[in-house]
């Protein structure tokens, strides 16, 4: 595998990487020139807004009342189920210490980790509600207090677009092309646990922050690129290779 992709990053004209790292691994290979891909917001296929029926069952995502924190992830290795659980660990002993509100941690997906998640949550009594597969993520930003993703590396994730466009406060790792895909818009933080709860901790007990920083993702949202900005990278590509 490694052989194949030097000799691809060689003899390819251009490289489109989804991610600053992976740019510079493709360098690094011996590609003569690399480019960060475009990846615009919305598919053709994808609705832009959620509808009646999924806002009204998103709020029922959180059984319990208090602050509303929403993950949206495959319950795989590269998206840093470790480290979600930690840092709700860690907020949790916030709460019944005094020093923290109360919050309901939504983990929407499935996958291989779901098994030892559940498992961890029930025996430490953690604040996590797992989902399982959903098909209304919009809705379900829509009415969250803040997304999280606590991922360990990232290409341009969609689920940081997703949450830009519902103008909800974000805190994110600091991994591969988030930072890219975020625009100003997240809290970004070391993929360490106590860093990401202590943002978390952050937005939780000052709503003024909490509401800057939505007003940031807000903003961010209408950066966004499209899929003309992808026509017009791929248009300007055959135009500098010819």
């Amino acid at each position: 595998g490694d052989r194949l992709e030097r000799l691809i990053a060689r003899r390819a004209d251009l490289v489109l990487a989804v991610s600053p790292d992976l740019a510079e691994r493709a360098q690094d290979l011996g590609a003569p020139h690399v480019e960060v891909a475009i990846i615009p917001a919305v598919s053709p296929q994808q609705p832009a807004e959620p509808s009646t029926s999924d806002a009204a069952a998103a709020e029922d995502a959180w059984p319990r009342s208090g602050a509303r924190l929403l993950t949206v992830a495959r319950l795989a290795p590269q998206k840093g189920l470790p480290l979600l659980l930690e840092a709700a660990a860690i907020l949790s002993r916030e709460v019944d210490a005094g020093r923290l509100t109360a919050f309901t941690w939504a983990l929407a997906g499935d996958g291989p980790g779901r098994e030892q998640a559940a498992e961890r949550i029930a025996a430490e009594q953690l604040p996590v509600t797992l989902l399982g597969r959903r098909s209304d993520a919009p809705a379900l930003m829509e009415v969250a207090d803040i997304v999280v993703q606590t991922s360990l590396w990232e290409g341009q994730p969609l689920t940081i677009q997703e949450a830009l466009r519902a103008g909800t406060a974000i805190v994110a790792t600091d991994v591969g092309g988030t930072a890219v895909t975020a625009r100003g818009g997240a809290v970004l933080v070391d993929p360490q646990a106590q860093a990401i709860a202590e943002a978390l901790r952050t937005l939780l007990s000052d709503p003024e922050a909490r509401t800057r920083a939505a007003e940031r993702a807000q903003a961010a949202a209408r950066r966004l690129p499209g899929l003309e900005d992808l026509a017009a990278q791929l248009r300007q590509v055959v135009l500098d290779l010819h």
